[in-house]
């Protein structure tokens, strides 16, 4: 497949609608679904800008809600108090009154607002780009209104130099309080002298299709975003890249969490992207990232909480250790409250090592009957 490239020209906006409608049947997850979304955020930018295309309507809204939130029909006519209120909004074959918009804005905490756009019924012809580019494109049109082009020109401005990135590395840190007590350690170790079985649990653990995306997983971000809007105020959902994660612990550090960074991640990750390779980022990343207790990058992890080298590490305490950045109070080995979550834990990365095929289900298994630690 060609790269993908910003829709200049009324040909390419043709071309990019016959892909879509080549790959709107792409299963979920895959490289297909990651660049069909694409394809709707760039069209949906493209046509924003040329066509004045309307913010997505109320149907679109429910549709989206019920992918992201992993609802079904049933609920929703639980909600609107009616099975063929449902199945004929869904078929567009009715309108969404006031008083449903209500109810279902109450029980699925959606803004009033995004339920109060009228759209058209069966048979009156929907918008192309709604038709097309679906569920995504108003995904990411209710997060930023004037589309991927807008969501840029806001977010895209005074970011950091990625250059910063190009010779960045950490040196070996041991820090402590006043008290001794350690505050920071923090040890770098080459990609190439990191063993594959530690890198595999990583993109296992935190982003199995790194090699594959341009810095973003649209459908992970699309996910998170749906969570973001449903919770009304709440901490922002997950949803980072490898790549993601790298420009907001290095470049973002100082910024709250919020949507706006999270977009901001995302703009940085493509310049990342394009700046270093992807082996040079997932180097930065593996020694960077925080472990829990004073433990930052993943030599002075496996040091921290197994007393060992990198090299000496089994395929279970891998596991162990890519669990970790995820939630490092809640999985932290060293804590006997988290012995059931870690071990929890460490189990699901190896069963996605194993599903992924970076393992086989017997090493997977026998990895499973490792204690949490060696006595």
């Amino acid at each position: 497949m060609e790269p993908l490239k910003p829709i200049r020209s009324a040909d390419d906006h043709q071309r990019a609608l016959a892909e879509i409608g080549a790959l709107i049947t792409a299963a979920p997850g895959t490289a297909e679904a990651d660049r069909l979304e694409v394809l709707a955020i760039l069209v949906a930018s493209y046509e924003g800008k040329t066509a004045g295309i309307d913010p997505p309507d109320a149907l679109a809204v429910i549709e989206f809600a019920m992918q992201a939130q992993g609802r079904s029909q049933t609920e929703l006519a639980d909600a609107l108090g009616s099975r063929s209120r449902a199945s004929e909004i869904l078929a567009r074959r009715r309108a969404l009154s006031g008083t449903m918009a209500d109810k279902l804005a109450r029980a699925w905490a959606i803004p009033l607002d995004l339920l109060s756009r009228p759209y058209q019924l069966a048979g009156g012809g929907l918008k192309r780009w709604a038709k097309r580019a679906g569920v995504a494109t108003a995904a990411l049109a209710l997060l930023i209104g004037g589309g991927a082009g807008a969501l840029v020109v806001t977010y895209g401005q005074d970011l950091p130099d990625v250059g910063t990135l190009a010779t960045y590395r950490p040196q070996t840190v041991l820090r402590r309080d006043a008290n001794g007590r350690l505050l920071e350690r923090r040890d770098f170790v080459a990609l190439d002298m990191i063993p594959g079985h530690v890198v595999k649990a990583f993109l296992a653990a935190e982003d199995r299709r790194f090699f594959d995306h341009g810095g973003t997983s649209l459908p992970a971000i699309v996910r998170a975003a749906a969570q973001n809007i449903a919770s009304l105020g709440q901490d922002p959902a997950g949803g980072s890249t490898i790549t993601q994660q790298v420009a907001k612990n290095l470049l973002l550090a100082d910024q709250p969490r919020s949507l706006g960074r999270k977009v901001r991640e995302a703009i940085l990750a493509g310049r990342i992207e394009a700046a270093l390779s992807k082996e040079r980022i997932l180097e930065i990343y593996l020694n960077q990232i925080y472990f829990g207790g004073a433990a930052y990058g993943v030599a002075a992890a496996a040091d921290a909480y197994f007393g060992k080298p990198l090299g000496a590490l089994t395929m279970a305490e891998a596991a162990s250790l890519a669990a970790l950045p995820k939630a490092p109070n809640l999985y932290r080995i060293d804590l006997a409250d988290n012995a059931g979550r870690a071990r929890a834990r460490r189990d699901w990365v190896l069963g996605r090592m194993a599903s992924d095929g970076m393992i086989t289900e017997t090493a997977a298994l026998l990895a499973r009957n490792e204690p949490l630690r060696q006595p």
